[in-house]
């Protein structure tokens, strides 16, 4: 996923526009775990892959505007702050307190998490690859290639002093998720 559509969740979550497509739930102060939709599903969807979802964390400044995200595509993270947000230190407090704790601990029937793995190309920019390796390894990610470009972090290695997780789950938004269930559902039956 691009940077541009990246950003585009955190521009719709800081205009409140996003009812029926992202559904958050609180980690920490600063951190919501999301179930993110590219749209609402449709009645001629046929199967999930006509409507994929994404795992997000959406962190959030001592206001409660959105000022990033880290999208979790389980055997690698890609993280993106807005600009004008960069080198207040909001990712790395993010990542340390409740991201990797958060992924750590989440126990998956078929994908566990003992270590977590993340790439940096040099693509991204010069000053923005020094700066994502600065965060990574401020995290505890060791390079694993010649080119560092590949990170990883074990769950043993990962420092636990910082963990603060603090979830929250909101009623209305857990019923809204299970609707949101419930409509794909219907949207899966077969049309003859």
């Amino acid at each position: 996923m691009r940077e541009e559509e990246i950003k585009k969740y955190i521009v719709r979550l800081n205009n409140d526009d996003f009812e029926e497509t992202i559904f958050l739930r609180q980690i920490n102060k600063f951190v919501d775990f999301a179930r993110v939709w590219e749209k609402e599903p449709e009645l001629n969807d046929r199967t999930s892959l006509d409507i994929p979802s994404y795992r997000f964390f959406f962190i959030k400044n001592e206001n409660g505007k959105y000022v990033g995200a880290v999208l979790d595509m389980k055997k690698d993270l890609h993280w993106y702050i807005l600009e004008e947000e960069r080198k207040k230190g909001y990712l790395t407090r993010s990542l340390r307190e409740a991201i990797i704790p958060y992924l750590f601990y989440e126990e998956e029937e078929y994908f566990e998490r003992e270590v977590q793995r993340i790439t940096i190309q040099f693509g991204i920019g010069e000053l923005n690859y020094k700066n994502s390796r600065i965060v990574a390894e401020s995290i505890g990610f060791k390079p694993i290639n010649d080119d560092e470009t590949d990170f990883e972090l074990s769950k043993d290695e990962f420092d636990w002093q910082y963990e603060n997780l603090d979830e929250k789950m909101d009623d209305l938004v857990l019923a809204r998720f299970v609707n949101k269930k419930r409509l794909i559902s219907i949207s899966f039956v077969p049309m003859h």
